[in-house]
């Protein structure tokens, strides 16, 4: 390789992250990272939670003296709970609630109308048909080859009719959200915790990692980057809860919304961040976080739900502001990788296997969810090269 070759000028490491982690985990935060100590547990202070989320919404408000308030809502528990006390706290304030659904998958939208009935807001209903059409924009504005951008759409949207959007930003990692991931390292006991939890992700990866670049890829590299989390006193879920602020939150939704507030110059207000909630909540009893038997989540916030309105949010399964992504690899990802992987930079850069492509296509086919998941991050990964000029 050339010294001044184009692949000098890529952080192939932050490439293997992303495309492994789904985020990089290094460079500046807009969030504090947090240490094992803040997720110790602290009896009595689930109790202060209601008041301190209520005193944070009414701040949030009065500071911003917004014209319009916005919050796009699913009709799940977080996005749900952050409503109901607006709504509490500023009973004639108008608001407004955007649900986003892709294509014909509309599972979310009646949640979501009943939610916003209850609450008496302005409601939009809005359906992207194509979400991979505006990746390129999304990866100029964010500036990371990531594919899962789709909260684009709802700032976008919000834009047009608001000046201070409420997002329901936390209310997994801070109030027990995972339920999957804590049942899966909770009962899987062979292994490291470590590779439990990557496990526990492993859509996020395929099994052959290591085939799929072209450059050297050890796992021990994607360890070192976790262990600190897991090397401590804390039980399984307080090791569990303290990866899952310090990764995705931090260096995927944080960065995200962060980066289309500024775009589209919408004030973002994302309570259950704020330093008293943060303050408060890392030290919550696990149990009143996750009920392991029942494997019911929020167990805090889905209180404050029935005391304030009665409404109790399902306990399925939520897409929230995902999509269906096998719909989405055969209705429009298939064609688009097809035609930009013919003569990829990827693969002419030396970062991404040839000899992978038809593997990871054919599995894609296949309706392998690791696997259109991958392609989906090679896709954004060769858009991102295109974008930089590489």
């Amino acid at each position: 390789m050339k010294k001044d070759s184009k692949l000098d000028l890529i952080n192939i490491e932050a490439i293997r992250n992303i495309l492994t982690l789904r985020y990089d985990p290094h460079g500046p935060t807009f969030l504090p990272k947090l240490s094992w100590e803040n997720f110790i547990e602290y009896n009595g202070v689930a109790q202060f939670v209601p008041t301190l989320l209520e005193g944070v919404v009414k701040r949030m408000v009065q500071t911003d003296a917004p014209r319009k308030i916005g919050i796009g809502i699913s009709g799940g528990v977080d996005s749900t709970t952050v409503l109901c006390i607006l709504r509490k706290c500023f009973p004639k304030q108008e608001i407004n609630t955007f649900c986003i659904t892709f294509g014909e998958d509309d599972k979310e939208a009646k949640d979501a109308e009943y939610v916003a009935e209850i609450y008496s807001t302005n409601h939009k209903h809005i359906v992207i048909e194509n979400p991979l059409a505006d990746l390129e924009e999304q990866i100029r504005i964010v500036n990371e080859p990531r594919w899962n951008l789709y909260p684009y759409y709802l700032f976008a949207e919000a834009s047009k009719d608001c000046d201070l959007l409420f997002t329901g930003d936390g209310g997994d990692e801070l109030f027990g959200g995972y339920v999957f991931r804590y049942q899966y390292v909770l009962q899987q006991k062979t292994e490291p915790l470590v590779k439990r939890y990557l496990e526990a992700h492993n859509r996020d990866w395929v099994d052959d990692q290591k085939e799929l670049f072209k450059f050297p890829f050890d796992w021990n590299g994607i360890y070192n980057l976790l262990n600190l989390y897991f090397d401590n006193p804390l039980p399984v879920l307080g090791k569990t809860f303290l990866a899952d602020y310090n990764g995705k939150l931090l260096y995927d939704f944080s960065r995200t919304n962060n980066a289309f507030s500024r775009h589209f110059h919408l004030k973002m207000a994302a309570p259950m961040l704020e330093p008293e909630i943060l303050h408060i909540s890392t030290h919550i009893p696990y149990n009143l976080k996750y009920d392991v038997k029942n494997n019911i989540g929020k167990l805090i916030l889905r209180q404050i739900l029935l005391e304030n309105s009665g409404y109790k949010p399902a306990t399925k399964a939520k897409i929230g502001w995902g999509m269906n992504t096998v719909w989405m690899w055969d209705k429009h990802a298939r064609e688009m990788c097809m035609e930009l992987f013919d003569s990829a930079r990827l693969i002419e850069l030396g970062i991404i296997n040839k000899n992978w492509i038809p593997k990871g296509m054919r599995k894609a086919d296949e309706h392998d969810p690791r696997y259109i998941n991958k392609m989906l991050g090679l896709l954004a990964l060769e858009i991102w090269l295109k974008v930089k000029g590489l």
